[in-house]
């Protein structure tokens, strides 16, 4: 993980700037002495566009008179060695219940809570620990769908495996050798992906994300930016309900006109409601209008006003 880089200019307050590049990532946070921070993310395509996205942010500040400084220590930066688990207990809020890690039966370094199961957010949340607990995959069930001989197999699964979101990549998609429930693979996040404890900085480059996913789910060839929109954009995947229905990927890229839709001259994640939007007004749409639908396999349809199809038609193609 890099570091923060801080830039301060000092006017009638003490205003400061900081960002930091993981990957396809920046992150940033500002304020002054006198406001309250903020904070942001931008997720570019690749890692060359993020650092030039990074370069231009901070040109642009020195050019508004900001100047460099040594970053305060970070906290991800200290407690290193201190257990996962010891630091998100620790880090509960005054008057919030702490959560109880209690060690699975049968698995080993493994943990579950359980959060408010009887409410109807309530949800179980398990560690599957690495590295004398210094490290960790995360993965939660929502209540209404969490099922003992459900979760079991994929902690098996999963404590066989327990080192693969660790190894550089930011993702993998895994076939299961037998379903668990109704799902048929896993997919396995690095920590910069999965955000298991972004909201513990002292954690979070630590903990990964885990689930198991439908195959049309994700992608086969899937860059990092195409699995975090699927994951965390809008209409994202309900990764905690086991009981879900398949969420196939749906990547549209077309120039129908007349529509409320921008021309997408690329492909873009979307959702099946778009999709059987666009279907409706392509076959009234001007003659040059088209649209092209890729499946998860990487397959691609393309339609116009005179070859479309309903979207009963590409579910085939959609599901595999």
């Amino acid at each position: 993980m890099t570091r923060w880089r801080r830039f301060e200019r000092q006017a009638a307050t003490l205003d400061y700037w900081e960002i930091r590049q993981e990957g396809i990532r920046c992150f940033l946070r500002w304020g002054s002495d006198r406001t309250p921070g903020k904070a942001g993310t931008s997720t570019l395509d690749d890692t060359e566009q993020a650092r030039r996205h990074a370069a231009r942010k901070i040109n642009d500040r020195l050019r508004k008179g900001f100047v460099e400084v040594d970053p305060p220590r970070d906290p991800a930066e200290s407690d290193v060695e201190t257990p996962v688990l010891d630091i998100l207990a620790g880090a509960t809020r005054p008057h919030a219940p702490v959560p109880r890690y209690r060690p699975i039966d049968g698995f080993d370094q493994v943990y579950g809570c359980a959060h408010a199961p009887d409410h109807p957010r309530g949800f179980h949340e398990y560690y599957v620990l690495r590295e004398n607990g210094r490290s960790a995959v995360r993965f939660t069930v929502r209540a209404s769908s969490h099922r003992a001989d459900t979760v079991a197999p994929f902690l098996e699964f999963l404590s066989a495996r327990r080192d693969l979101a660790f190894d550089g990549r930011s993702h993998h998609k895994v076939e299961l050798p037998t379903p668990v429930g109704s799902f048929d693979h896993a997919l396995f996040c690095s920590p910069a992906l999965g955000r298991a404890c972004a909201a513990h900085p002292a954690v979070a480059a630590r903990v990964a994300t885990a689930f198991p996913i439908f195959d049309c789910e994700i992608g086969d060839e899937d860059p990092e930016v195409l699995v975090d929109a699927r994951i965390h954009g809008h209409g994202a995947l309900p990764h905690s309900d086991w009981s879900r229905p398949p969420h196939p990927v749906v990547d549209l890229r077309f120039d129908i006109r007349p529509s409320p839709y921008r021309p997408s001259p690329k492909f873009k994640v979307h959702q099946a409601d778009d999709l059987r939007k666009l279907l409706d007004i392509l076959p009234t749409a001007s003659p040059q209008s088209w649209l092209e639908v890729r499946s998860f396999r990487g397959g691609t349809t393309r339609l116009e006003p005179d070859t479309t199809m309903s979207f009963a038609e590409l579910l085939p193609l959609l599901t595999g």
